[in-house]
């Protein structure tokens, strides 16, 4: 695959997941609105609402982080590299973004240790029977899709740091 592929598939899959994020955001409103609505009224409850919006806010959380570690608009402290600039702020992107990698990465594992936990006792939630897997996926789904994106902007920064280009924030 040439890279003019890979970058359009990447905008495509970035796309997707910003539709499922706001189409996600609209039907947790609605049906907090309807839970409520029917709540106050007296005249129904939505069993299990409040689960269903628990877990939706922890996939919309993990899936926005993707995408905000993609951009480099995730939460820092930009004290030290505001104080420097050109290979030193160049080399500390790639610290920072090495970091990243590895905590994300270890994140990712053991997430992934604990959800085949999880999976082995056929654990369900309470008010709607969603299988345990389906919200503790999210931590794995998310801290590894930080660690693949922050690799691949690592590795990019790295190629324009050899190259004496400026990395990019």
């Amino acid at each position: 695959m040439n890279p003019n592929g890979i970058f359009r598939l990447e905008a495509l899959v970035v796309w997707l997941i910003g539709i499922f994020l706001g189409l996600g955001m609209i039907a947790m409103v609605a049906v907090n609105v309807t839970n409520a609505v029917g709540r106050y009224s007296g005249l129904f409850a939505l069993v299990g609402a409040d689960e269903l919006l628990v877990y939706g806010m922890i996939w919309i959380v993990m899936l926005g982080a993707i995408l905000a570690a993609r951009d480099r608009s995730h939460l820092s402290i930009n004290l030290l590299p505001s104080a420097v600039s050109g290979q030193s702020a160049a080399a500390l992107q790639i610290g920072i973004g090495l970091v990243t990698v590895a905590v994300s990465a270890f994140v990712a594992r053991h997430s992934f240790d604990f959800v085949g936990r999880i999976a082995s006792l056929n654990q369900a939630s309470m008010g709607l029977g969603i299988p345990m897997v389906v919200p503790h996926s999210a931590i794995l789904v998310g801290f590894g899709g930080i660690a693949v994106v922050t690799a691949v902007l690592t590795v990019l920064d790295i190629a324009r740091f050899a190259s004496g280009q400026e990395v990019s924030d």
